[in-house]
């Protein structure tokens, strides 16, 4: 597998890794520059990727500072200068306007254009870093109080993506692109509350997150314009089950009854993926083709699975030079697993659906179609004993499988990608003395599903 994407050896004996990005075109006010190009200054492919992933966080931060708008980069920049010097740009902008637009303001303008938003925008920063009153027009609105906020508080990955869904919901209810902080009211979140209730198949613990996350927004936009009125996300009474569902290892004979039943044969390997690697719905559906390979050093076939967003949280406390998209974890491949995975490979034709929810959906419909199952509570009335054989279940009946066949845990731990106080969670290598044939020993004493 390559992970040298954006690196290129050159110099004079092609010895030294460059950096080469091209920065998107959105972001060329941010960062200033249409293409990032410079040196590491080492011959150390590892140094080189660590250099590598630090400029792709650099752009990742641009992205956030892009989403907030110009008006509120500039305001941060002029912010941090002196009255005086704000005085002195702002009479050579203002110059700069005369000379563009000599009739604007003038009572004989007639037909002769207004200068746009996008003229006006340097002079409305300044006169708002020198006056503190903010103009109308470049009050907060949710997607940018949400970006904001992310700047000043450091958030996880799995933080940052359900702050997006539940301001991406909010303005969709609203129909609206992206509403004012200042425009939300008591109602707009009473009636949001009951279409997710009414109109839509989410948990109230889902609900309840989406309520706590736009207070969170909504709160830190109050205390950049200074809102009189309280909180219109809190105190809703949303009620949560306090009680969350415990997850039940599969009986064999029942998982192997759910197989037969389905038809795709990606929904067969997406379980048999689950039950010899441990991974995760989400993490199973990033396995691509290409990730599919036979290490050159002993020539065993393995595959590479990106960790989902709590496990790369886990593993950069751990080994901060995993700390980048990059980041897979290695697994070798079992031996019942090659047949359909070398299928899946040779097809190239990649997963039948596109979505976690679809392979969720399609494997909790087949569960439901099975006959005289082991565990009864899989055809139980109540919902809650149903969910407790799910796809997720697949991950404890690995991790049970390990510990009894007295795999090292230090080792099942790194294979499985459990976050286990003491597992060096190094991804892609496998460090004190884990080599790919005793990784590979250890997953072949996993039952054959």
């Amino acid at each position: 597998m390559n992970n040298n994407k954006y690196l290129t050896l050159k110099g004079r004996n092609k010895d030294t890794w460059y950096i080469q990005v091209r920065v998107p075109k959105h972001l060329h006010k941010v960062a200033q520059r249409t293409f990032i190009k410079q040196s590491t200054k080492t011959s150390d492919i590892v140094v080189a990727r660590q250099q590598r992933d630090e400029v792709i966080a650099q752009l990742k931060s641009f992205e956030e500072r892009a989403a907030q708008g110009e008006f509120k980069i500039l305001s941060d920049n002029y912010l941090r200068l002196d009255k005086e010097k704000l005085l002195l740009i702002q009479e050579q902008v203002t110059d700069r306007l005369r000379d563009e637009f000599p009739w604007y303001g003038h009572p004989e303008q007639g037909n002769l254009p207004d200068p746009s938003d996008e003229d006006l925008i340097e002079a409305d920063a300044l006169s708002y870093a020198i006056t503190g009153k903010m103009p109308d027009k470049y009050k907060l609105t949710l997607t940018q109080a949400m970006a904001q906020n992310w700047k000043y508080t450091k958030y996880s990955d799995k933080t940052k993506s359900a702050h997006k869904k539940a301001v991406d919901r909010f303005n969709k209810f609203l129909n609206t692109k992206d509403i004012n902080v200042e425009s939300i009211e008591r109602y707009h979140a009473l009636e949001f509350k009951l279409f997710l209730e009414d109109k839509t198949s989410l948990a109230n613990g889902t609900i309840s997150r989406h309520f706590t996350d736009l207070g969170v927004i909504w709160n830190y936009a109050r205390g950049v314009e200074r809102y009189s009125y309280e909180n219109p996300f809190a105190k809703h009474g949303i009620k949560v089950t306090e009680d969350r569902v415990k997850y039940k290892s599969w009986h064999i004979d029942d998982l192997r009854k759910v197989i037969e039943i389905m038809k795709q044969d990606t929904d067969k390997l997406m379980v048999y993926l689950a039950w010899y690697t441990g991974s995760r719905l989400g993490e199973c559906l990033s396995v691509r083709p290409e990730d599919i390979y036979q290490d050159k050093d002993s020539d065993i076939w393995v595959v590479s699975i990106k960790p989902d967003d709590d496990e790369r949280k886990y593993i950069n406390k751990l080994d901060k030079s995993a700390k980048n998209e990059y980041a897979r974890r290695i697994v070798p491949v079992h031996d019942a697993l090659m047949e359909p995975l070398m299928k899946f490979k040779q097809s190239n034709y990649g997963w039948y659906r596109n979505s976690a929810n679809g392979y969720s959906n399609a494997f909790g419909r087949a569960k439901r179609l099975i006959k005289d199952p082991v565990n009864l509570d899989i055809l139980s009335d109540d919902v809650r004993k149903r969910k407790q054989y799910s796809f997720h279940s697949i991950r404890h009946n690995v991790a049970t499988n390990f510990q009894r066949a007295k795999v090292e845990e230090s080792i099942s731990a790194r294979l499985v990608g459990h976050s286990t106080v003491g597992a060096t969670m190094t991804y892609g290598y496998y460090s004190e003395g884990v080599e790919f044939e005793e990784a590979l020993e250890a997953v072949n004493k996993l039952p054959v599903l």
